[in-house]
């Protein structure tokens, strides 16, 4: 591991520790580079503030979880991100809680969006996308934001595995394709139990 990503994933690490003694809105970046031993330099040459490093462990555990199925998004890799998140619950529940401007929920709906945009366009062929396609891209991105918090939180009592399958059941038929997601996926009532 290079020596910046070294210094990102220390503050990482602390940023996760932190969010599990205090709400996120109250963590200062002061604080952080104090329990890190660095200076706010240091931290400002990485991140631009608290919100882009959330930003970069999200994205971390999404490629990561991505990597292992070789690029592919499929039913497993949608499996090992939300395990990755249901693991770090307590970092995943607190981060997404915040509602400010720059809120990890407005990264990571903005982050869905465009990766929805970006693979059916490349899959239909085309520079835009009609109406009803963006309204789809969005109306499934926004969906799955906001259930992923609800189910962090505990309203939604599923595993990472049922939760998944949800997903992929219930998004709309183009962005199937797009993603090259073959077959249905169900949930029979024993594995709902």
């Amino acid at each position: 591991m290079s020596l910046q990503n070294m210094t990102k994933q220390l503050f990482a690490s602390e940023l996760i520790k932190m969010v599990r003694e205090m709400p996120f809105e109250k963590v200062r970046v002061v604080e952080l580079c104090k329990r890190c031993e660095t200076d706010r330099r240091t931290f400002y040459y990485h991140f631009i503030d608290k919100y882009d490093l959330a930003a970069w462990i999200f994205s971390g555990d999404y490629l990561e979880s991505l990597s292992a199925e070789q690029g592919r998004f499929t039913l497993q890799h949608a499996i090992n991100i939300l395990e990755k998140m249901y693991h770090n619950r307590s970092f995943y529940r607190a981060i997404f809680s915040d509602t400010s401007q720059n809120a990890i929920r407005n990264y990571s709906y903005k982050y869905f969006c465009e990766l929805g945009f970006s693979v059916m366009k490349k899959h239909f062929g085309i520079e835009v996308l009609t109406k009803e396609m963006d309204y789809a891209v969005r109306a499934h991105s926004h969906a799955c934001c906001e259930l992923s918090f609800e189910w962090l939180k505990g309203d939604l009592d599923y595993t990472p595995e049922q939760f998944a399958i949800l997903q992929y059941r219930y998004m709309p038929a183009e962005l199937k394709a797009a993603y090259g997601i073959e077959g249905e996926y169900s949930l029979s009532q024993d594995r709902l139990s």
